[in-house]
């Protein structure tokens, strides 16, 4: 299996606070990598320094390279408007916009210029569809987004983040504020999405990690402690610190 993404000595600072240090870690193409670790340790920064999210905050930097397909994405001359159509994300919350079912999945695709009339239904209906709603939301497009009950509009949001065609999926706790039938729905669909996507994931649930993920590494204090096959790192762990933390006996 090809690495998607190759991260090689990956520093990220909050002006003069080292947030990450010497992160060095393969993600590989069409898995879902899951990222886990106590709150405050680096897991949402590193994830969204993998599309440049940071790069909104002022008075951050970064060193070390984030290779997408070969590409450094820290290089000066990067288009990031580009990046991010290439590597989307999905936030902790389900932040539809406040407009149609339709409008959500259809408005990356109108800013970017892609496909308009039949062409953009089609591929509204193929993101809903994709994202396993447009079975129960058919008949609702033109419905306010926000009438949707929070587990559809998470997988509305999964919709609306694949409607541009991107190459990697990033999910930030995505079910943490779902419940567990809905939870179950999304980390189905992750499954599902892996086939044609590649897919990190942060979350605080070490059960859902294992659930889901193909591959899994531990975070603590800015530092990737360990990184490796999901199975192994869960049931074989090769650092101490990791199996405390697994064990519940630090975090």
């Amino acid at each position: 299996m090809e690495n998607k993404i190759d991260v090689r000595d990956f520093n990220f600072f909050y002006s003069s606070f080292h947030a990450l240090k010497g992160l060095t870690m393969p993600i590989r193409e069409r898995q879902i990598t899951a990222l886990i670790g106590p709150s405050g340790c680096g897991k949402s920064t590193f994830l969204r320094s993998l599309n440049r999210m940071n790069d909104t905050i002022a008075g951050t930097r970064a060193t070390g390279e984030v290779l997408l397909d070969g590409e450094n994405i820290y290089a000066p001359d990067m288009d990031v408007t580009e990046l991010r159509h290439r590597v989307g994300m999905v936030f902790q919350r389900p932040n539809p916009f406040p407009q149609s079912i339709f409008d959500n999945v259809a408005f990356g695709p109108r800013v970017l210029g892609m496909p308009a009339g039949k062409g953009l239904n089609k591929l509204v209906q193929e993101s809903l569809e994709d994202a396993g709603l447009w079975t129960e939301i058919k008949h609702r497009l033109r419905d306010s987004a926000l009438s949707l009950n929070p587990g559809q509009q998470q997988r509305l949001c999964i919709a609306r983040a694949i409607a541009v065609k991107p190459e990697v999926i990033l999910m930030d706790e995505p079910c943490s504020a779902l419940d567990p039938v809905a939870t179950f729905r999304v980390e189905e669909l992750m499954r599902v999405l892996a086939k044609e996507y590649t897919i990190v994931i942060v979350t605080h649930n070490m059960q859902q990690a294992a659930r889901v993920s193909d591959s899994t590494g531990f975070f603590w204090l800015g530092e990737l402690v360990e990184f490796g096959p999901t199975d192994q790192l869960f049931a074989m762990p090769q650092e101490e610190l990791t199996e405390s933390y697994i064990t519940g006996r630090r975090g």
